[in-house]
This record gives structure tokens, sequence and C-alpha cells, in this order.
């Protein structure tokens, strides 16, 4: 993996979770974990990621939908295939639409 800033090697480090990637450059915020639904990002973008999915799983734990419907929901609404539709590969942009896509059925009666 490849930090979107630096354009250097992540570096891998176990931890109780897995393995966490990160930039070895000073003062760099891109990390990622390892797996195939998760791509280096800065604190902002991990921050509106955590956000989406925060808001997302409301939507389906509440009982609103199930949790398949609401990620077919999604992927329609982001114009993506389901199989693409991962809020760990999500870039600022795609997790803030997530984010209003959740609250918005969420209030809807």
């Amino acid at each position: 993996m490849i930090c979107p800033d630096h354009k250097c090697k992540l570096v891998g480090r176990s931890t109780r979770f897995g393995i966490r990637y990160y930039c070895p450059e000073n003062d760099c915020t891109v990390v990622c974990w390892d797996g195939s639904t998760s791509t280096p990002a800065d604190v902002e973008t991990r921050q509106a990621r955590i956000k989406a999915h925060n808001a997302f799983d409301k939507l389906w734990q509440s009982g609103k939908m199930s949790r398949i419907k609401a990620y077919r929901k999604l992927a329609k609404v982001l114009r993506l295939k389901i199989k693409d539709t991962h809020i760990g590969q999500f870039d600022k942009k795609m997790a803030l639409k997530t984010q209003k896509f959740a609250k918005r059925l969420l209030e809807k009666k």
C-alpha cells in the first residue's frame, strides 16, 4: 500500500485488532487496516468514515430496514455496485454523502 500524500510505502504494525499500516513520514496521518475493505486515509477522511459508519449502522440497527437493504439503497444513491460499497474505501466526499443519506432516512417517518 502506498501513502496517497507522500507516495511512499506504508509500514505495517501488528495490533490486537489486526495489522495497521501507517505512513513513515513525520506528521503524516495516513493509515489503513489490513484487508480489502479499507484504503489509506488521512485524519479528516477517517473521521468522516467513522461518522458515516455510525450514522449508517443506526439505520439498520434501528430496525428501519435490513442491513442488506440499507447497503443496496446506499449503493444506488452513490451509483456504486453493491460489492464496491465499503465505507472504509470511501473518500471524504462519499463519506459525507453517506452521513446525509443515513440521517435523511432515519428522520423519515
